[in-house]
């Protein structure tokens, strides 16, 4: 197209076919941290089906991608802050495939479907009621977790793709944080998705299974772009999460109060024109859309006060009750009556 006619888009960053997964992930570590001072973190993966989501947040043994690279990041920053703050670690991973919530870490493996449900919590927050949640003190111990969900993760082949991923992953790492000199507690979450491929149903020549699986990764994709959508209305009253399972799950983290980015694949190759550009106008909505200032999850300095007023005064009741009972044994009997 001349400069007329052809589509402009801006974003934050553009990483070139050259570039390298080192290179991508240093430009988003600092939000990969940040979970460690508390913070909700959630990045996305989207695009077509073969365009390197998967590439991009797995990446290969030789050469990882965001998703061991995060993980990396934070045992390293766990070990240099040893003096400082104690830190623990727990993952869990799970897929949304055809609507449905399954625990890739369960031991049941591939063959088993049972469905995990969702659930909002007394302090109002969604949670997968049943996911199993493993606490990782190393880098072994991540990639023995994530050999685990890959082997069970829903995959098929259709003409775009011939393993193509027919669900979205979503990988949690849930940190506790305490600090030693003023123990301060604080914890963060950090959601790493990599979403099912968004392409129209009759490029992949779909049927049966294939077919379903499609409609119901778009209509999941459609509903996160409503979300967004809505998100970016400053009046908007409603906000559609519970249109999908992947927007109820992820409502915590697009709600707000959370830091959110998303890679956004397309495909170098010139048959794929259309759906690259849908890609990328989706995310220039994307990136227009305000959340707000992200909060931390740590405990406030009045929660803190009170909580020491309340640790005082339990100390001076069991000091009062241990000289009371020292006092009681020490006071002479009187004789007794023969």
């Amino acid at each position: 197209r001349d400069d007329v006619t052809a589509n402009r888009f801006e974003f934050d960053s553009v990483f070139e076919p050259q570039a390298t997964q080192e290179a991508v992930f240093e430009d988003i570590s600092p939000l990969v941290i940040s979970v460690l001072d508390g913070y909700n973190v959630c990045i996305f993966a989207y695009g077509q089906t073969g365009s390197g989501k998967t590439h991009t947040m797995e990446g290969t043994e030789a050469d990882p991608g965001v998703n061991l690279r995060a993980l990396s990041a934070l045992f390293a920053l766990r070990e240099e802050r040893q003096n400082d703050e104690e830190y623990r670690f727990t993952v869990s991973i799970l897929e949304i495939y055809n609507e449905t919530v399954r625990d890739l870490l369960t031991k049941a493996g591939r063959g088993s479907k049972a469905a995990l449900d969702l659930r909002v919590g007394q302090d109002g927050k969604v949670f997968v009621q049943g996911l199993e949640e493993m606490t990782v003190d190393s880098m072994s111990d991540v990639r023995t977790a994530i050999r685990t969900a890959q082997g069970n993760r829903a995959v098929g082949a259709h003409n775009m793709n011939e393993h193509s991923s027919r669900s979205h992953l979503v990988l949690t790492i849930n940190t506790h944080s305490r600090n030693l000199i003023s123990g301060q507690e604080c914890q963060g979450k950090l959601n790493l998705i990599d979403l099912a491929g968004s392409e129209r149903v009759g490029k992949t020549d779909a049927t049966g299974d294939r077919l379903k699986e499609a409609q119901n990764i778009n209509k999941s994709l459609s509903a996160l772009g409503d979300v967004i959508a809505a998100l970016g209305q400053s009046k908007q009253a409603h906000v559609p999460f519970r249109n999908s399972k992947l927007t109820h799950l992820l409502q915590n983290s697009l709600g707000g109060d959370s830091k959110v980015a998303m890679f956004v694949n397309i495909s170098p190759v010139k048959w794929n024109v259309g759906e690259s550009t849908c890609s990328l106008n989706f995310a220039s909505r994307c990136r227009k859309v305000q959340l707000g200032q992200a909060r931390k999850n740590g405990e406030s300095t009045d929660l803190r006060k009170y909580k020491q007023m309340v640790d005082d005064l339990k100390s001076q009741l069991a000091a009062q009750s241990r000289n009371f009972s020292s006092s009681a044994n020490s006071t002479p009997k009187k004789p007794g009556r023969r």
